[in-house]
């Protein structure tokens, strides 16, 4: 099994206050710092952009893991690269062009995912499985507010955990990650997660915490 990961995803914190929040969480030993870019058409919201990964990057030291949920990524990924994305995870289904993004993101040093919504078929990795550094898989449908987690993925994670074998992939979740559903995610295969609404809201120190005592850490 791989290293256990907590990715909170920035897209939840109180901008107002970020840099306090981010040092919390930098404090906290927060493995990653997970950046939702969106462009209003792939998903109806907007949120993010290059100059605010090179904002963030100039005030943490921890890794960028960059989301992007846009059409057509190819267009964007050198401004991603150069705003200083260390992880660049793109939607299956946003593109035609899935190889040449990720060896685009591979020839410039950074790790690259692939991230499957939630009815997009885990068997769509098998071609590309030995090209990637980290795979998303979302547990709710990408930029959408509703229900929750969804259990019915649990089999997803375990399918696509099977498929990564002995390969160095991390498997990362997205969607409703909480205290009462990030163990079962774990005993499934994931071992990066994201989780926001839960972190920010309250005391994140606490949050960040119990999140860990759920991995069993």
């Amino acid at each position: 099994m791989r290293e256990l990961k907590l990715a909170p995803s920035i897209f939840a914190a109180d901008i107002g206050d970020l840099k306090k929040q981010i040092r919390i969480l930098e404090e906290q030993n927060a493995d990653l710092l997970h950046v939702d870019v969106m462009d209003g058409h792939f998903v109806e919201k907007m949120a993010f952009g290059p100059d605010h990964i090179k904002m963030l990057k100039e005030i943490t030291n921890l890794p960028l893991d960059v989301h992007l949920m846009i059409e057509r990524p190819e267009r964007k990924l050198d401004e991603m690269i150069h705003a200083g994305a260390d992880i660049i995870t793109i939607h299956q289904e946003a593109t035609a062009r899935l190889y040449s993004c990720i060896e685009k993101i591979k020839s410039s040093g950074r790790k690259a995912g692939v991230v499957l919504s939630p009815a997009t078929n885990e068997q769509s990795l098998k071609y590309i499985m030995d090209k990637i550094d980290m795979i998303l898989l979302m547990t709710i449908h990408p930029g959408e507010d509703g229900p929750g987690f969804h259990e019915e993925l649990l089999e997803k994670i375990q399918n696509v955990r099977e498929m990564i074998g002995d390969r160095e992939i991390d498997l990362e979740v997205d969607g409703g990650i909480d205290q009462t559903n990030i163990g079962r995610c774990r005993e499934a295969g994931a071992n990066v997660f994201v989780s926001g609404g839960y972190v920010f809201q309250g005391d994140i120190s606490k949050n960040m915490q119990r999140l860990r005592e759920e991995l069993g850490e």
